[in-house]
């Protein structure tokens, strides 16, 4: 087909609609009938029908690179619900709109470079069909609606269409007042330009990026700071401060939600509340639209910071492999414990401030690092309980506990079950394990409880003397349990006689003595055998001692020195949860798993003990300085 003579140039951002509008007004007929005279129907020339391209380049001289703007700045369809627009993928919806929307100054200009035939020379840009954007930039005028029509063929008879408005145009009737175009604006009308960025967002598709922004700013809109925006400038503001904000990057976009976050403070505001648009578009329209990926992580990550998110539970498509948050609430719920009694115990660990005013569903900690504790709490007993799984009197288990060889494991006054099972019950296998056979001569042996009476040492000095092999302890004839311990008088009264000196030998230790071995040792978890003393016999880690009897049994100390240099060598399975912040089981079955032992010497074991040089390297984290840590600076309780 030959060229036509009367044919327009395109203007800079131009539609192929409006193009070939301007041609068949140029040349006096109306553009269904010139897609007809040349051969295609108006249908096809909306569909970039490649055979009314190749016509259309033909009849207009257009060469390649002339025809790929037309088409880029038009859009191209891809898929059922896609659009490629400047070499952009975008949602049809975000282009294609019943409402035609322009900038009559653009228009006016156009029409005053040819006043006698206007309609050949007003053409519709490109950029006015992205929903994302608002103002000319070259005016600074905003967008405004120029027409409505639901028929296609109808809305993109662009000379039609604008004759209808044309003296409102030329009259300067549809302008409105002007207004600096926003660092988004510019932002935006030049990644459409050109396609460059050099904001955080040039990793991000422009769809995902423009949508981001709106819906981030609207939700900041309801912020105290921004309520004096009026509702008809709300649309740009909100793209405005979304803009800011988003190229701030990762810190300032969380920082943002966070902000969203705090007015959403009652016990039953969820995230959907808390960040409403951003959250539900996100967790709907663009779930599951690639694009969206980055923007739906940040607001996931920042939920599951805020929220006691569930395992199992899913947000924004994703799930936790385990949970890092929980709530008071959710807490009470999965240990079975009321919430008032479980909150006085995680205040009482540190989970959170006694002052914390936050409800319930709201007051959050960190499950992992507190997971042992809410394991354990269900498992409390009371002292009946206690005493009867160690066959011990009322009587006689208040003397242990008075004498601080059981302890309970919180001091919270109201709770009727502060006992840890476990703990009456490997007293009594270290006990038996040390006696040496069944008495019942009572001029030569004594109930514990009786030693103590007459003495006056106090019951815990005399478990610590058959700790330590100063005192044998038998089994009394028909007895079991606790109550069924006794020993030797003569050795007793020996001991009680000897406990004098010791008082002074105590004097000539290191002053800087923190605590007795074997109270640091249970502090860090070395509960079994002994385990801290064979250590520190073995040579393994420093302390000092006194010899506490004739036949050299010696009682070791700890100084802060000492602590120091055990913890910079060894982490136990309370300072590996500690150091690590997770559930020590998980983290000593996690070690195992990778080949990481615990430590022996010559054969011997000392439990869940490892080199922290091993534990550091497994995990990539380097050696501290462990008075940094506090272990150092630690109390403990005077044997």
């Amino acid at each position: 087909m030959r060229q036509l003579s009367l044919k327009p140039a395109p203007v800079h951002r131009e539609t192929l609609p409006s193009f070939v509008s301007r041609m068949a007004a140029m040349n006096r007929v109306d553009l269904r009938n010139f897609c007809v005279d040349m051969g295609f129907s108006m249908k096809k020339l909306l569909n970039l029908d490649p055979e009314a391209l190749h016509v259309i380049a033909e009849i207009a001289a257009l060469d390649d690179h002339a025809l790929a703007a037309l088409v880029s700045w038009t859009g191209e369809k891809s898929g059922d619900v896609r659009m490629i627009f400047r070499d952009e993928k975008f949602v049809s919806r975000a282009l294609k709109n019943p409402t035609v929307r322009g900038c009559p100054a653009c228009l006016r200009d156009d029409a005053n470079a040819n006043p006698s035939r206007p309609l050949e020379a007003m053409a519709i840009r490109g950029d006015w069909q992205l929903r994302e954007v608002s103002v000319c930039v070259r005016h600074q005028h905003a967008l405004i609606p120029l027409w409505r029509r639901q028929t296609p063929t109808e809305r993109f008879d662009i000379s039609a269409r604008l004759s209808e408005i044309l003296e409102d145009l030329l009259k300067g009737n549809l302008e409105q007042g002007r207004s600096s175009p926003s660092a988004y604006d510019l932002w935006l009308d030049q990644r459409l330009e050109s396609g460059r960025d050099d904001t955080w967002l040039a990793g991000q598709t422009l769809y995902a990026a423009t949508t981001f922004c709106r819906l981030l700013g609207s939700e900041l809109l309801r912020l105290p700071e921004y309520r004096d925006v009026h509702v008809a400038a709300r649309l740009r503001a909100a793209q405005k401060i979304g803009f800011e904000v988003a190229t701030g990057g990762r810190d300032a976009i969380d920082n943002a939600l966070d902000k969203l976050a705090a007015l959403a403070p009652l016990a039953g505001d969820l995230p959907y509340k808390a960040f409403g648009a951003l959250f539900k578009d996100l967790a709907r329209a663009h779930l599951n639209e690639d694009a969206f990926h980055d923007f739906r992580r940040i607001l996931w990550e920042r939920i599951i910071l805020i929220w006691p998110v569930a395992a199992d539970q899913e947000i924004l498509g994703r799930t936790l492999p385990y949970r890092r948050l929980h709530s008071l609430t959710s807490a009470a719920k999965e240990t079975g414990v009321g919430e008032p009694l479980l909150d006085q115990f995680l205040i009482e660990a540190g989970a959170y401030d006694k002052a914390d005013g936050r409800p319930a569903a709201r007051k959050t900690f960190d499950a992992l690092q507190h997971a042992s504790l809410l394991a354990e709490i269900p498992t409390l007993v009371g002292s009946d309980e206690i005493r009867n799984a160690m066959g011990a009197t009322k009587t006689q288990f208040r003397s242990l506990v008075e004498g601080e060889v059981l302890h309970p494991r919180t001091k919270i006054p109201t709770t009727k079950s502060p006992w840890r099972l476990q703990d009456g019950i490997d007293l009594m296998r270290e006990l038996n394990a040390l006696v040496i056979g069944v008495v019942e001569d009572q001029d030569q042996w004594e109930l514990v409880q009786q030693a103590n009476a007459r003495t006056g040492l106090g019951v815990g000095r005399i478990v610590h003397a058959i700790r330590y092999g100063r005192l044998r302890v038998a089994r009394w004839n028909g007895l079991d349990g606790y109550r069924s311990l006794c020993v030797s008088k003569v050795e007793i009264d020996q001991f009680a006689v000897e406990s004098g000196a010791q008082t002074e030998a105590r004097s000539k230790l290191p002053t800087e003595v923190v605590s007795t071995a074997a109270a640091f040792g249970r502090s860090v978890g070395m509960r079994d055998g002994q385990a801290f003393q064979r250590l520190v016999q073995a040579g393994h880690t420093p302390a000092s001692h006194e010899t506490i009897s004739r036949n050299g049994t010696k009682r070791f100390y700890v100084t802060e020195d000492d602590i120091a240099a055990f913890h910079q060598r060894f982490l136990t399975q309370k300072t590996l949860a500690a150091e690590y912040n997770g559930f020590w089981r998980t983290l000593v079955a996690q070690l195992q798993a990778g080949g990481v032992e615990p430590f022996t010497s010559d054969g011997e074991t000392f439990g869940h003990l490892f080199l922290r040089a091993d534990v550091e390297r497994f995990f990539e984290k380097p050696v501290a300085d462990c008075k940094s840590l506090g272990w150092a600076n630690k109390s403990f309780p005077n044997e």
